[in-house]
């Protein structure tokens, strides 16, 4: 199978999953508990207004006439009224969504700048004393809560040294293109703009990574180890070549494929539950306004929280799978 098959074949099966995803999420939000218009008029609201908000929002119709009605309004961009907000809720997603973007792409590169080389270093060093310290502190990013460690830095980094900020985003850049603070004031060359935006985001993108830092340390280590067994890396060697053209060249390159899943799959994780870290600093993202809106019964909200959650997710593992296609040919040639 070509390549170019390969990735049409990918992108086909994610059709039926888009659609499943949709029906699911609008059926689950509507039998949700509550009701939501209720909610939004308060105790003192009468039968009538009541009745006539539910006929705005259409919630009288049966549940597959408001299904196609809010399907066709999602492909025009048109996600319905919040009743948390009082506004669009296309509006609340870009005012929102750009900064869980920037935060969990932000995590999520630092956990693969660290966690690579650190699964290296631990697996050429088996068993010696840095192999130990290395897997001490993957197995605490694993079970250390993402939230307490938010506020152990913000005690340690904000409180008693002073250097980073404890809460917010800090201020937009003067021109914003993205809605991502960094990447706009780099595209401006704002340097304190970005300065600022570097020492608001540090902290939260830091706590956010450690979980998926140490499991692709982890999962490199454990690939590494098996690979610096194997016939050719033995025979690389008896010709020798140096050890970091081997390790960095040839052998890391097949450790690092089984890795490509748990980094598609935890970047969809971050992107839905970063809820934790964004509360404790105040960071105002789609995870922060996804819990309000739940609260709130705000069954538009809601829903497009988790389809934007579930289509990026979606998106990613796909981009995955092409990667994965692209570097191992046998993934894409197994399909056939």
């Amino acid at each position: 199978m070509g390549f170019r098959t390969y990735v049409l074949r990918r992108i086909l099966h994610m059709i039926p999953v888009m659609v499943g995803l949709s029906i699911l999420i609008f059926v689950i939000s509507r039998v949700m508990p509550g009701d939501p218009v209720r909610l939004a008029l308060g105790p003192e609201a009468t039968i009538e207004q009541v009745e006539q908000l539910r006929r705005q929002m259409g919630l009288d119709k049966p549940l597959h006439v408001q299904y196609l009605a809010y399907l066709s309004g999602v492909f025009r961009g048109d996600f319905g009224y919040s009743l948390l907000t009082r506004r669009a809720v296309a509006k609340d997603l870009k005012d929102f969504f750009p900064a869980t973007l920037e935060l969990t792409t932000l995590a999520m590169v630092l956990a693969i700048l660290l966690g690579i080389p650190l699964g290296v270093r631990a697996a050429v060093r088996k068993d010696a004393l840095e192999d130990h310290v290395n897997r001490v502190v993957a197995l605490a990013g694993v079970a250390l809560p993402r939230f307490w460690l938010a506020i152990l830095l913000q005690i340690a980094f904000a409180y008693h040294l002073g250097l980073l900020p404890t809460i917010g985003r800090g201020p937009a850049p003067a021109t914003q293109i993205t809605g991502l603070y960094l990447l706009d004031s780099l595209l401006t060359l704002d340097l304190s703009a970005f300065i600022v935006s570097l020492k608001h985001i540090a902290m939260p993108a830091f706590a956010l990574s450690v979980g998926t830092l140490a499991q692709i340390m982890r999962l490199i280590r454990a690939s590494m180890i098996e690979e610096l067994r194997r016939d050719h890396a033995l025979a690389a060697r008896s010709y020798g070549l140096p050890s970091n053209l081997i390790i960095y060249r040839y052998l890391l390159k097949n450790a690092f494929t089984s890795t490509l899943t748990i980094i598609g799959l935890s970047y969809g994780f971050l992107l839905g539950n970063a809820f934790l870290v964004e509360r404790v600093f105040a960071w105002p993202g789609l995870a922060f306004y996804g819990v309000d809106t739940l609260l709130a019964k705000d069954f538009n909200g809601v829903i497009a929280v988790t389809l934007v959650v579930g289509v990026a997710y979606a998106v990613i593992n796909l981009f995955v799978d092409i990667l994965y296609g692209y570097i191992d040919p046998r993934v894409r040639y197994g399909e056939g």
